[in-house]
């Protein structure tokens, strides 16, 4: 684990090899947790690692590489109206709508193949029989923490619109989603491979 202060939580970075955290949502919300299920949070970071989850993020950049076409491309212009950059900003909207849309739904589904990545490895390395119960405890620990937290800083416009101007992702899936499938993961053989670690490797 290596302290990032650009990073909105905890989040597997394949080029550093590491798990970036703000320290401020370790105290928050991991300072107290156990340590099973601080063991499920890194290897479910550790699961978006080896599953490859950076590389959905590439969609994001899309967008950007049409607008820098977009404003050093000449476009033809037909009685003094640029009909073809028209043309292409509607494209460009139409590649964020649903660019966008491909992240979100691609990064929901990366939520449970983490979690039952993460799941498996406390099965198999740690001896737990039940990944369900610790990840329903840590989500419903972080979701509290995190409704108390914005209570406390809404005010004017924030009360109003909180979704449009919320920083927290919203392709998470529910808690009940999320423990589901790691529960029906364990009556099946299609289980990700894992590496066992010690404990010193997944320490605080």
């Amino acid at each position: 684990m290596v302290q990032c202060p650009f990073t909105f939580s905890m989040r597997g970075c394949p080029a550093l090899n590491s798990i970036r955290y703000r320290r401020a949502f370790y105290e928050r919300n991991l300072s107290r947790a156990s340590d099973d299920a601080l063991r499920f949070v890194l290897l479910h970071e550790e699961g978006h690692v080896r599953m490859g989850s950076s590389r959905v993020s590439a969609l994001l950049a899309l967008p950007f590489l049409l607008y820098l076409i977009l404003l050093h491309q000449p476009f033809p212009q037909v009685g003094g109206l640029p009909v073809g950059k028209v043309a292409f900003i509607v494209l460009l909207l139409l590649v964020v709508f649903f660019g966008y849309r491909a992240y979100y739904r691609r990064m929901y589904d990366e939520e449970f193949i983490a979690d039952r990545y993460a799941a498996d490895a406390l099965r198999r390395c740690y001896q737990i029989r039940d990944p369900g119960t610790i990840l329903q405890n840590l989500l419903s620990s972080l979701r509290a923490g995190a409704a108390s937290a914005r209570r406390k800083k809404r005010s004017g416009l924030r009360r109003i619109v909180p979704d449009l101007i919320s920083s927290e992702p919203g392709y998470h899936p529910s808690i009940s989603e999320r423990v589901q499938s790691i529960r029906d993961l364990a009556g099946r053989e299609d289980r990700i491979p894992v590496a066992c670690h010690s404990d010193t490797d997944l320490s605080r």
